[in-house]
């Protein structure tokens, strides 16, 4: 048996998502960490944390084109609960390549362009924080796209050329956006300017690189504003969270 399957027993038990965050840093300390684009999900679950009694470990992908509220925001936490976003950003030398090759907006080019940029600017660094973590808490919500519902709470997922397993956890999982909304303004957690943005009904739900995200409009999915220029029923996601297959469940 995995290690981490005796653990996921223990910890399926608590029901209350501060208290399972709150295990979590006092079993793994430093070895588990929150990623956080700046989303409600990720803030909400650093609140958790420091409610909880527990510091915790947080950490960002920085892909160098993030917006400048969101910068602006991991500033706000960092001096709202005493801590330090630690970000991992690409291999400057892989992206001036990269440019060189396919140009600065290759994107537009092709599905397969988008991603091999993101695995440059995302899936890179994430793997290297995922090199210092047993634990990855992430802000993944059933809610979000049809591609996440069916995510778990816990799944044991492999790092690097070893395949070193790794928990991955998303505590907040059957939260909705209400949820989220009503949490932030009674416990003051900083909230992403874009979030508050909207104007004639447009608005901002999923926020990743400038150029790359949009505001969506009253009747479009959640992530419809990622890489508009792709049909909407393709595939939106960068890399980061791949949905896992049925027996991974």
């Amino acid at each position: 048996m995995n290690a981490f399957e005796s653990i996921i027993e223990e910890l399926d038990a608590i029901q209350d998502p501060k208290q399972l965050i709150g295990e979590i840093f006092q079993r793994f300390g430093k070895k588990a960490a929150i990623g956080t684009s700046g989303q409600l999900t990720g803030v909400v679950m650093i609140d958790m944390a420091e409610a909880a009694g527990v510091t915790p470990r947080v950490f960002t992908i920085d892909t160098q084109r993030l917006f400048p509220e969101t910068y602006q925001l991991f500033e706000e936490i960092e001096k709202k609960y005493g801590i330090r976003v630690e970000k991992f950003g690409p291999d400057p030398q892989k992206i001036q390549n990269m440019i060189q090759e396919h140009g600065e907006y290759l994107f537009f080019d092709s599905k397969e362009k988008q991603e091999y940029c993101c695995h440059l600017r995302k899936v890179e660094p994430n793997e290297r924080a995922l090199a210092t973590l047993d634990v990855w808490l992430t802000g993944l919500r059933a809610d979000q796209s049809a591609a996440r519902a069916e995510t778990p709470r816990f799944q044991i997922i492999t790092e690097g050329k070893e395949k070193r397993p790794i928990l991955k956890v998303a505590p907040l999982i059957d939260w909705t956006e209400a949820q989220l909304r009503d949490y932030a303004k009674k416990e003051g957690v900083p909230v992403h300017a874009l979030l508050n943005w909207n104007q004639n009904g447009w608005y901002y739900e999923s926020l990743g690189c400038v150029i790359c995200t949009t505001p969506i409009g009253p009747h479009e999915s959640r992530r419809a504003g990622r890489w508009r220029w792709f049909k909407e029923d393709a595939d939106k996601e960068c890399g980061l969270h791949v949905p896992p297959k049925k027996d991974e469940i």
